[in-house]
């Protein structure tokens, strides 16, 4: 039920404010704070970062992707990878390695980041 309760609130959010834009914060602009989550909006425009600057990680995570985007993942110590990914994909991450994220499409991009603190 609590998840059910979460999809809706970030389904309402995406609505609501889906049309303005955002300038990106280094480390995301915190959307939602209390005892039991966070949530985090990166946004990020074409050859910028997506979810951080540089090289970084994050602790376990949902990612809600809110646009289409197309990016290049490259691991601290790996081989960069280019990926499309379409708006509504949802990816839960474990536990992420130290990585960097670029925007390389056309189009600014838009991303949820779900951290639970239970």
């Amino acid at each position: 039920m609590k998840y059910l309760l979460l999809l809706s609130m970030l389904f309402l959010y995406s609505i609501t404010f889906g049309q303005i834009p955002v300038i990106n914060e280094p480390e995301g602009k915190t959307v939602i704070e209390n005892d039991k989550m966070k949530v985090v909006e990166h946004v990020s425009q074409p050859k910028g970062d997506v979810c951080g600057l540089g090289m970084h990680h994050h602790e376990p995570h949902l990612t809600i992707v809110l646009t289409d985007a197309k990016v290049r993942i490259t691991p601290e110590n790996g081989e960069p990878q280019e990926m499309e990914v379409k708006s509504g994909t949802s990816i839960w991450f474990d536990a992420a390695e130290t990585h960097s994220v670029s925007n390389i499409g056309n189009q600014p991009t838009k991303m949820i980041l779900v951290y639970l603190k239970e």
